[in-house]
């Protein structure tokens, strides 16, 4: 009996012996866990932790004690395992009791064999409630010493706890669930990724991590490899084994996310790692760029005021190695100097490609003194050596020299580019000067007209499309916006000459009685020596000569080849006050042109004021004359009608009261009207085909009303002496109209 119960209290022991090793065998890689202790604080881990439960590492050489703490049941926690669960929606999982796994030198057959029961329970993080799991055997069961999901859903995300116990002895341990879904438009979840780094140039073997437990033994996995999601047609030389994609020289291209996929029944499996390329690993110690080590470099600096000592570096790939780099002054470092005027900045990463980077890190120091003058050293530092370069802090001369060069050279760019402009805008800056402050020209208050416009007409026979544009030009749009746009008062010969004398004494005069000379230069102009008759006459050639007139030659086309053009250039020289405008087609016509402004400021500063109504011409005008007869033809006309009053004295009463009333009616001449017998016969031998003038007023010519008298109190004796017709002696008509 003694030996019976003996035995019985033997085996009771034996039990609880097997299960105080199965508890207290700790696994050397406990150092990994999140509870341990330094082993001088290890009387802090004896007076909290149970005596069975605490196992010190002195036995092999460690200077850890290790340790766990009971929960408030009684159950000793080590909290949450290092290793952490994270998988796609959809995806099935095993999620393994980390007790037989790193915790104890058990599994799960010798736990059940000693009497220890294992249970799982869930909560939503750490702290956090824990209720048992109520597993429905087909989505999630138990199965051994681990839980499988086929599939997951985002609901199972959280902590699942695994205890181990009897009625003595209990212990747990919570392990880490995240389930999560794609990032949009991709086959992975970025913050589920894995991460590998490969050397250019080198060989890279990546895994499809974590599928153990989808793997059937004796049978080659079935794994489809993508790139960024995307089916790839692999280089030569990368290829497939079994579990691993093996690149066997890695290129810079090959940066990127690179998805295993593994089909497991009716589920898909998929793990993405992102590869990281580097440059190779250097041999070789950072190399300074500024200072350079051959060379002490000074940098000048004022006293009182602040410095900035930057130092710049080169440091090849080390690995996960930052760079080493930081300034001395001497022997000591800058932390020693005791000085808060003098300090170090951050490092700061310039450039960085393939792991090599350019840093830099600065030397501060504010309110320079004296004793803050001096060498300091740069340096930098990794595991294959250590170089430095120096900076001399040198006190900085007063030296007026360079502020005074500054100072002139910033003048002196001030005055190119006033000179710039000016040479630009010189037109538009004069026009706008002129329109604000100018004043009209004193020289010039004794004439009548701002200009003569001097023009030769076009040939029929040469009439084009270049000739017409020329011919509208001048005829057309160069009056019409200098009289009506600018308001310059012009003499046009074909418009405006009343004679008075011979041809060129006419023209001399009113030339002289103008303040400007505005001859328009075609190749008809040059062929017929358009200018010849500023040649004939004396007045006029001196008025060219002496600048007494200025000159403004409006070329309209390339006149070079054009015959009689030597004479043109020799025309140039002649003239002292000469200005040449080109016109360079429709283009020019444009208000806003550069010609107009050019023209506008060679022509007399005139104050622009609005018309009055009363000198504007008549509406039905079509261009700037419109059916406006020409001087020539009402000299022919009025000449004709003379000729008619000679040789039928009986049409002269009938011709004299259809010009009164006509020119009573309308404020310029348009035609003339002929009581003719049918078989009379008039004497116009004495006409011929030349230039003819008629004496009438320029106010009528111009469609402008006599501002002396109205036509009912104008005496009839004066509206028939102003309308007198004289006709030109034969040698006054030696000079052809065809030139204005």
């Amino acid at each position: 009996m003694f030996f019976q119960h003996h035995n019985s209290l033997a085996s009771k022991h034996l039990q609880e012996w097997r299960v105080h090793n199965l508890l207290c065998e700790f696994s050397v890689t406990l150092a990994e866990k999140k509870c341990f202790l330094v082993f001088r604080k290890s009387l802090l881990c004896f007076k909290m932790c149970p005596l069975p439960l605490v196992l010190l590492l002195g036995t092999s050489g460690k200077s850890l004690a290790l340790c766990t703490f009971p929960s408030a049941d009684g159950c000793t926690d080590w909290s949450v395992d290092y290793k952490k669960y994270q998988v796609l929606v959809g995806e099935p999982v095993r999620i393994k009791c980390a007790l037989f796994y790193g915790y104890i030198r058990a599994n799960y057959s010798l736990a059940q064999s000693a009497g220890l029961s294992l249970m799982w329970y869930k909560s939503s993080g750490p702290g956090d409630f824990e209720e048992p799991i109520a597993f429905d055997g087909t989505r999630m069961s138990k199965e051994e010493d681990s839980i499988w999901f086929r599939p997951t859903v985002v609901q199972d995300s959280g902590l699942y706890a695994c205890v181990i116990r009897n009625s003595t002895y209990c212990m747990k341990v919570s392990i880490s669930l995240t389930v999560g879904e794609n990032d949009t438009g991709l086959c992975y979840n970025s913050k589920m990724k894995y991460f590998e780094k490969a050397e250019l140039s080198k060989s890279k073997e990546i895994s499809c991590p974590e599928i153990e437990d989808f793997l059937f033994p004796f049978r080659e996995p079935e794994i489809l490899w993508y790139k960024e999601c995307k089916s790839k047609t692999w280089r030569s030389s990368i290829v497939f084994k079994k579990d691993t994609l093996v690149i066997r020289e890695v290129r810079e291209d090959d940066i990127g996310n690179y998805t295993c996929e593994l089909k497991y029944g009716f589920f898909v499996v998929r793990r993405t790692t992102e590869l990281t390329v580097t440059a190779p690993l250097t041999d070789k110690p950072p190399k300074l760029l500024h200072p350079l080590e051959s060379k002490l470099t000074v940098q000048e600096t004022q006293l009182g005021g602040s410095a900035n000592l930057t130092c710049r570096a080169f440091f090849g790939y080390s690995g996960d190695v930052s760079p080493l780099i930081y300034w001395m002054k001497g022997e000591k470092f800058i932390e020693d100097l005791d000085d808060n005027r003098v300090w170090e900045s951050d490092i700061r990463v310039l450039k960085e490609h393939l792991g090599e980077q350019e840093v830099s890190i600065s030397l501060i120091l504010d309110s320079v003194e004296e004793a803050d003058l001096g060498n300091y050293s740069c340096y930098v530092e990794n595991g294959n050596g250590r170089r430095h370069a120096s900076i001399l802090l040198h006190k900085r001369e007063l030296m007026y020299t360079v502020e005074l060069a500054g100072g002139l050279g910033a003048i002196l760019l001030l005055l190119v580019c006033l000179v710039t402009i000016y040479k630009c805008y010189k037109i538009e800056i004069m026009l706008f000067y002129r329109n604000h402050f100018g004043a009209e020209e004193l020289d010039g208050d004794n004439k009548d007209y701002d200009a003569y416009l001097s023009y030769t007409k076009v040939d029929p026979d040469q009439w084009n499309q270049e000739t017409g544009e020329e011919e509208r030009f001048a005829l057309e749009i160069l009056p019409d916006m200098l009289e009506k746009h600018y308001g310059y008062k012009l003499f046009i010969p074909d418009r405006d000459l009343i004679p008075t004398g011979t041809y060129i004494e006419d023209v001399a005069r009113c030339v002289d009685q103008s303040k400007r000379l505005i001859i328009v230069m075609t190749p008809s102009y040059v062929v017929r020596r358009g200018w010849s008759i500023f040649e004939l006459e004396t007045r006029l050639r001196n008025m060219l000569v002496t600048g007494e007139i200025k000159v403004i030659l409006i070329e309209c086309s390339e006149l070079r080849g054009v015959m009689n053009y030597q004479e043109v250039e020799a025309l140039k020289h002649t003239i002292k006050l000469l200005t040449v405008i080109k016109w360079h087609g429709p283009k020019c016509n444009k208000l806003n042109s550069k010609f107009w402004k050019r023209l506008q400021y060679e022509m007399p500063f005139k104050r622009i004021e609005p018309m009055t109504n009363e000198q504007v011409l008549d509406v039905s005008e079509q261009g700037p004359f419109g059916e406006l007869q020409t001087v020539s033809a009402i000299s022919m006309a009025a000449a004709t009608s003379t000729a008619l009053a000679t040789a039928h004295p009986d049409l002269r009463s009938t011709f004299h009261n259809t010009y009164h009333s006509q020119m009573r009616q309308k404020h310029y001449y348009r035609s003339y009207e002929y009581d003719v017998p049918p078989a009379g016969t008039l004497p116009l031998t004495s006409i011929g085909n030349q230039h003819t003038y008629c004496n009438i007023p320029m106010t009528l010519i111009n469609g402008q009303r006599p501002q002396t008298k109205t036509n009912r109190e104008q005496n009839p004796e004066e509206a028939h002496t102003n309308s007198a017709i004289l006709p030109l002696l034969p040698r006054e008509t030696s000079i052809s109209s065809v030139i204005w």
